[in-house]
């Protein structure tokens, strides 16, 4: 289960961290309060979804939901994936296993009979049983290679594999074919804390073979290869359409809505789209769209905790970015607080200023590992620039070698705040001799802006689907990472990285994981600046929808059948 995708709209507003409140599942009372905080434990944490049973759903209805970006890339075990193309996925590929709110583990039934755990000769060793009715759309089945081929592709072992994330499955010593096909055995090179985490989205056996699994998604969403309740009947990427109907092939629990249907729109246009009842829901990232749909005749709107940390992240390979110390000056000129007020202005939300991408304040273990090394301290950014030879020239911008100090900062969206917060930096890059070049695009550019690196700046957020955060620390720091682009952990860390994941217990992986975080930010490539909360907009009586922490896919709440309507 990967638990961070890049989203560039998290670093547009207030998509990300933790809301306080008094907990619970989901009583939309919430939105009554008129101040909240960032939970620092989980008895603060809040979750607001309209949790619902199958017998309480119609069967019936449709649902049509904005989405800011469609990818080219539509393998979300890719590297280049964003959170766009997991929501994408999520309605028509299958999804051997989900999480509660707190990120408890339930498995799908659908696919998955049985899974027993044990250990054998010190490790880890687990058994799935396969669901004798379980295939893909194409007639395939699903058997115990779908479990091998994963592991394969996902270990780490063969670099021709672009792959999200390689934790856990580097961890995995073999996969072998159990008393049939339809039994796979998983055995791990020790103990292994986090092996629930893994094999939630299967790898589909056409994609198998490296070539295949970067390429054959390249804007081509394979319905054939998916399986689960829903199917994809319409794909138009150029017009911004995709829509799923119930799957004629699917054996389990029957899908709720007649139709879903994902539309391509900027922010802007869908919080417009949301109150003029194009769209079923949105999400609210400020505080003026807020205001917007308060009020909207038969809607709604949950705010909760969210699992997002919005975030700068400095290319070391830029050539005026190479400098380690230059990268530690321009974030000591950086005053993440200012972000804040800007992002949560007219949201009745405050938080402290976040100190770790790897654990949420409310988690144990969690540490302000950034907050210890990085301090906002324009003066202090304006000492160590002239002691890397960055002389302010006569237009105020530093110079050094005949070169400018000029930095490119790509923005995507046509959200205020991210225009606001594009404008702040400038002032404060400014404020210690360096010139902030604003690039403005559209949101359907930000899959582009990560796989060229054109940015020497980027503010995007990294979206959690998982509460393990040790699990995925190589995700977040090691030298070779799609998700880190700034590359400025050195290969010779990864080792310590890699082995954080592998010790015994938790408490040994939480103490060993902050040391390891301290490292990794003390080459300055990434700067968290802030998480929030998580609001969103929906028309009354839509179930299982909305803000609730880990459990899910960014709105899309467990199951995908069990999104709908509420019975009147």
């Amino acid at each position: 289960m990967r638990k961070l995708v890049l989203s560039a709209v998290a670093f547009a507003a207030t998509a990300s961290l933790v809301l306080s409140g008094c907990g619970g599942d989901s009583d939309n009372k919430s939105d009554s309060k008129k101040d909240e905080k960032g939970a620092t434990s989980e008895a603060q944490v809040l979750t607001s979804y309209n949790p619902q049973p199958a017998s309480n759903i119609q069967q019936g209805g449709k649902l049509t939901l904005p989405v800011a970006e469609i990818p080219d890339q539509l393998n979300d075990l890719h590297g280049d994936t964003t959170v766009y193309g997991s929501r994408i996925s999520w309605f028509y590929k299958p999804q051997l296993s989900y999480n509660d709110p707190k990120g408890n583990i339930t498995y799908n039934k659908d696919y998955l009979t049985d899974v027993k755990q044990t250990v054998v000769d010190g490790k880890t060793q687990v058994t799935y049983d396969i669901n004798p009715k379980a295939k893909w759309n194409d007639g395939q089945d699903m058997d115990w290679t779908m479990f091998r081929d994963t592991w394969k592709a996902l270990n780490g072992k063969d670099k021709d594999y672009v792959v999200s994330s390689t934790d856990g499955y580097s961890s995995i010593a073999s996969v072998k074919k159990g008393k049939d096909a339809k039994e796979a055995i998983v055995t791990f090179g020790s103990e292994f804390v986090y092996w629930k985490s893994l094999f939630t989205s299967p790898l589909n056996p056409h994609i198998a073979k490296a070539d295949d699994f970067n390429k054959a998604y390249i804007s081509k969403p394979h319905p054939e290869w998916g399986a689960g309740p829903y199917t994809i009947t319409k794909f138009d990427a150029k017009g911004g359409t995709i829509v799923y109907k119930p799957n004629p092939k699917w054996w389990g629990a029957k899908a709720k809505l007649d139709q879903l249907t994902y539309v391509q729109m900027e922010d802007s246009a869908s919080v417009n789209a949301f109150k003029n009842g194009q769209i079923d829901a949105v999400e609210v990232r400020e505080g003026e769209a807020l205001n917007q749909v308060k009020g909207v005749k038969g809607t709604e709107v949950r705010r909760g905790t969210d699992t997002t940390t919005n975030l700068l992240m400095f290319n070391s390979t830029s050539p005026v970015l190479k400098d380690a110390k230059v990268r530690k000056a321009l974030m000591e000129g950086i005053d993440r607080t200012q972000f804040a007020k800007i992002a949560f202005q007219g949201m009745g939300y405050t938080e402290g200023l976040p100190g770790s991408l790897s654990l949420y304040s409310f988690q144990k273990g969690y540490q302000d590992n950034f907050g210890k090394l990085v301090k906002f301290d324009a003066e202090q950014a304006k000492k160590d620039l002239d002691a890397a030879g960055w002389k302010v020239g006569s237009d105020g911008v530093r110079e050094k070698g005949g070169k400018k100090l000029e930095v490119t900062y790509p923005t995507v969206s046509d959200r205020a705040t991210i225009k606001a917060r594009a404008t702040a930096l400038a002032q404060m890059m400014k404020n210690i001799g360096v010139k902030l070049n604003i690039d403005a695009h559209p949101s359907a550019d930000f899959n582009k802006i990560l796989t060229q690196r054109s940015f020497d700046i980027f503010g995007l957020g990294f979206t959690s689907s998982d509460p393990n955060g040790m699990l995925y620390i190589c995700q977040v720091f090691c030298s070779d990472s799609g998700l880190n682009l700034s590359r400025s952990v050195p290969k010779s860390m990864d080792k310590d990285i890699e082995a954080v994941t592998n010790l015994p217990t938790l408490d040994e992986q939480l103490k060993a994981g902050n040391e390891i975080e301290k490292k990794a930010f003390a080459t300055y490539g990434v700067m968290p600046t802030h998480n929030g909360p998580s609001i969103w907009a929906v028309k009354k009586g839509l179930t299982n929808y909305g803000a609730a922490q880990f459990f899910g896919n960014y709105g899309i709440i467990g199951p995908p059948e069990l999104i709908g309507w509420e019975k009147k």
